[in-house]
């Protein structure tokens, strides 16, 4: 498995590396995921894409406060997911992890749904987005639901663990939330937002990139 992307106006690779190794202890799988378990997210949606927004397009977030801004630019120090990974994946009821990034968490979500070959049920408005990401995002008429979102991470957590979960992920001081459940395959992916049941499909391209 891999990730790769295609920029504008790059011709030619700027930096191409690969990591190779033995696994060690078990390894979570998408395939492992089973109906009934929850959808647990940590941290909050759209945490890179509002570092990004608040840095490079300030000139249009004038209405915004400025105090407010420079905790928004902070949020690049967030990104890492190094310590709730660690946390989740010793935990036996965690089967899947996966870390949202381009089409932000609704996407991560719909792809946990492909990947695991199940239906998804996402409860939206559980989906934690911090003040500074909602004023960011408001102030230039963008969904935070569909922003990127690397820093935050998503796990598929048995009901009986996810519990445990949350209380060793507050004890690591990272906040998470249940935002979900995964489904029999027929139901599809769908997500509910202010009690408007909506289906849920790929995002075909991040809401950083309509500003560009």
């Amino acid at each position: 498995r891999g990730h790769t992307e295609v920029t504008r106006g790059l011709d030619r690779p700027i930096i191409v590396g690969f990591m190779i190794g033995e696994k060690r202890g078990r390894v979570l799988r998408a395939e492992d995921a089973r109906v009934g378990d929850m959808i647990l997210l940590t941290k909050t949606a759209g945490i890179e894409g509002t570092a990004i927004l608040a840095s490079d397009y300030a000139d249009r977030l004038k209405r915004v406060p400025a105090k407010l801004l420079r905790r928004a630019r902070l949020f690049s120090r967030r990104i890492s997911v190094a310590r709730e990974a660690l946390v989740l994946s010793k935990i036996p009821g965690v089967r899947v992890l996966h870390d949202p990034t381009e089409g932000g968490v609704l996407n991560a979500c719909w792809e946990l749904g492909e990947a695991a070959h199940l239906g998804v049920d996402v409860w939206a408005d559980k989906i934690p987005v911090a003040e500074e990401t909602e004023k960011v995002c408001s102030g230039l008429k963008l969904n935070p639901l569909k922003l990127m979102s690397s820093g935050c991470l998503l796990a598929i957590v048995t009901p009986k663990a996810v519990d445990r979960a949350v209380r060793l992920l507050a004890r690591a001081r990272v906040p998470a939330e249940v935002i979900g459940i995964m489904t029999i395959l027929a139901n599809g992916c769908n997500y509910t937002l202010k009690g408007k049941r909506s289906k849920l499909t790929p995002v075909p391209r991040d809401e950083l990139y309509k500003l560009a």
